[in-house]
């Protein structure tokens, strides 16, 4: 569950860039600035800490405009923080998921005495 989001940073080309054609000179130095393209797609940097465990992820989305379609590759997803053995229940049976999980045990108030 998401606690709290530390930044969204959105990346798309600028509009003098969107409008770049080519080169009105010879030499390259004067831009022809007519062109009309458009953004189809943007990529999102996110940073967010989740809870239970505190645990401090970032994660880079590609959206879609045209189809409406947001895709993240899981295998980029960094828990930026020390996570120690929080997902100690689940580390042996499933590396990869030990990324995103705290076991129930080492939830406050579920700790055993």
């Amino acid at each position: 569950m998401q606690k709290k989001i530390v930044y969204v940073k959105r990346l798309v080309p600028n509009n003098d860039l969107l409008k770049y054609r080519s080169v009105k000179d010879l030499d390259g130095f004067v831009p022809d600035l007519s062109g009309s393209a458009t953004v189809q797609f943007a990529h999102y940097q996110l940073k967010f800490i989740t809870t239970p465990g505190d645990a401090v992820y970032e994660v880079s989305v590609l959206y879609d405009s045209k189809q409406a379609k947001v895709t993240v590759d899981l295998k980029s997803v960094s828990h930026v923080n020390a996570y120690g053995d929080l997902p100690h229940c689940i580390v042996d049976k499933n590396f990869f998921l030990a990324l995103y999980c705290v076991c129930y045990d080492k939830i406050a108030g579920n700790e055993k005495v």
